[in-house]
């Protein structure tokens, strides 16, 4: 007997909010999705129920699911995507170069080995068989649909995969569904009263809306039941909740009069990679926090953020200039890493359906994005294939005209009227416990080594990145010789999250290392041009040691960390 699950009439509505990355935002569009994302669940289905062989092989490098819940759109940019860095082409099966037309093309690196896989494909495949992969990729849609689709099966091959030191990147929905959870706005008309015209927290454990009487959210909607149970909420993210849509930046969500229909808006994001510090980016409210209902206390390393464009529509301006990362770097404690992109980096002008306009990037510009995404990839996973180099002379304007955000949403924006609870939920209050130690104007927790140093570290408020004090060595004149800070490590703890800072490149022979267990450099930070408050991950294990070394002569030359954060 053939059986097979179909998703309920309600399923279909909750579509229509839960995490569009990648519709046009009407109902008419969401359908349409729905019912191509259905056929997934019969691809293989011809009169012969046999179950096929997996596609992936020994040789395979990447899968990309690009079945049930993942929207149209998104499953050709993936896959352009791969085909660009194993041939550089504008789409699969086309000989046209991305970018021909402009100053830098890219070949493309044969060894690059992927396959797309739809539901029943994944179905067919293994936990063993995904242990081979360098990186699984999941693409947008309904992060709802995803996890219904997937289901327990699905999501126990994933944990699977990363307990064996995997790699994921999720886009858009792909984001919400590697989280615990998600805040969304339901002001498109969600079925369920009380997620209409309001906030809604969807999670593995339940589903809530906010109830303006208690100024929480306490509603537990669906009648005790949580829909997103199989949410991947995966490790590090297994307490941690993400925030959309960001109305300040635009996106399909709301249908108003807009040139286009819908504002399918670039974007600028500032990125961590100073050779291309900007890049312009199409957004369909994918995940990021420190929003309204998250805050970005450490969790992960953001690699690139949502920045203030002078060169366009200048929607982003709230609550302070990067304030919402677009990319994230998360370690999974395994070996592996989780990619959550925000922005649709991999966004295809030449690969895509009929509901996708290009809000004003260009050729060039996407070209750059599918450059800096890939040298991110390979850097953060630890890969060996080959990278494409930039086009320095792609210019970050936009290239057409779509209506300030601000225009769209004539009421107001989400971030002004949006009702505030009282503690903000998600992101560092449930991940990590703060050991700084540093507010009481000491080292509190960590033990001083090397105290005979000059200008040792010491707790300092003229260096603070976060509250009222870091520490900081070599303040003013350098340290001299090895001024270290040692902290015992708690049972249980996965992976450590501070910040840094060190005003410009040491001299040589100096240094600036993070060292676990007393031995191992993790980290050097002394080279380069410096920098102020950056955020860093290391992977360590619970019962060992976390050292901070400073070793510098020169005058100004320093050493500074705060906000250190266990992620257990």
């Amino acid at each position: 007997m053939l059986s097979f699950k179909r998703s309920t009439l309600f399923g279909i509505a909750v579509m229509f909010v839960l995490t569009a990355c990648d519709n046009g935002g009407d109902n008419t569009a969401a359908i349409d999705e729905f019912t191509g994302t259905l056929g997934d669940e019969f691809t293989g289905f011809t009169g012969n129920l046999g179950a096929p062989g997996c596609k992936i092989l020994p040789e395979t490098d990447v899968a990309i699911y690009v079945g049930g819940g993942i929207g149209p759109n998104s499953a050709l940019w993936a896959e352009a995507l791969m085909e660009f860095w194993k041939t550089g082409s504008k789409q699969p099966g086309q000989p046209e170069k991305l970018n021909d037309v402009g100053a830098i093309t890219w070949e493309g690196d044969a060894n690059v080995n992927y396959v797309t896989l739809t539901l029943f494909e994944f179905n067919a495949c293994s936990a063993e068989n995904f242990a081979g992969l360098k990186l699984f990729l999941m693409p947008g849609g309904s992060a709802y649909e995803i996890q219904d689709n997937l289901g327990s099966s699905g999501k126990s091959k994933l944990t699977d995969y990363l307990n064996s030191g995997g790699n994921y990147i999720g886009f858009c929905a792909g984001g919400y569904y590697a989280a615990k959870g998600y805040f969304w706005k339901g002001d498109d008309g969600a079925p369920v009263e009380n997620c209409k015209n309001k906030w809604c927290r969807y999670e593995t454990n339940g589903t809530f809306s906010f109830d303006d009487a208690a100024g929480d959210f306490t509603v537990h909607e669906w009648n005790g039941t949580s829909y997103h149970s199989e949410l991947l909420a995966y490790g590090p993210l297994e307490n941690i909740l993400v925030e959309g849509p960001i109305e300040e930046i635009a996106g399909p969500w709301h249908d108003v009069d807009s040139t286009p229909k819908h504002p399918y808006d670039s974007h600028l994001i500032t990125t961590d990679d100073t050779t291309m510090p900007e890049l312009r980016v199409i957004y369909w409210g994918g995940a990021t926090d420190n929003y309204i209902y998250t805050n970005n206390a450490p969790w992960g390393k953001p690699l690139a953020h949502f920045s203030s464009d002078f060169n366009g529509n200048n929607d982003l301006d709230f609550p302070e200039a990067e304030a919402l990362w677009a990319l994230k770097s998360v370690p999974t404690g395994q070996g592996g890493h989780i990619l959550i992109s925000s922005a649709h980096i991999e966004a295809s002008l030449f690969h895509n359906g009929a509901t996708f306009d290009n809000g004003g990037m260009t050729e060039c510009q996407q070209y750059n994005n599918y450059a800096y995404l890939l040298k991110s990839i390979k850097r953060e996973l630890g890969l060996t294939f080959a990278e494409p180099e930039y086009d320095t002379s792609c210019s970050n304007s936009r290239a057409g005209e779509v209506k300030n955000t601000a225009d769209l949403f004539p009421g107001g924006l989400a971030y002004q009227n949006a009702t505030r609870i009282t503690t903000a939920t998600g992101g560092g209050d449930v991940e990590g416990n703060s050991e700084t130690g540093f507010e009481a104007g000491n080292l509190g927790n960590f033990t001083l080594v090397g105290d005979s140093a000059a200008n040792p570290w010491s707790a300092d408020s003229g260096a603070a990145c976060v509250g009222a004090y870091a520490a900081r060595a070599g303040h003013p004149s350098g340290v001299d010789s090895d001024s270290s800070i040692r902290l015992e490590i708690p049972d249980g703890v996965k992976s450590i999250t501070y910040k840094y800072s060190y005003p410009s490149a040491l001299d040589t022979g100096d240094d600036f290392h993070v060292i676990v267990n007393d031995s191992v450099v993790v980290r050097e930070y002394e080279t380069g041009p410096g920098t102020n408050c950056s955020e860093d991950t290391i992977v360590v294990a619970g019962g060992g040691s976390l050292t901070f070394r400073c070793r510098s002569s020169g005058l100004g030359e320093t050493c500074t960390v705060d906000e250190i954060v266990f992620n257990y």
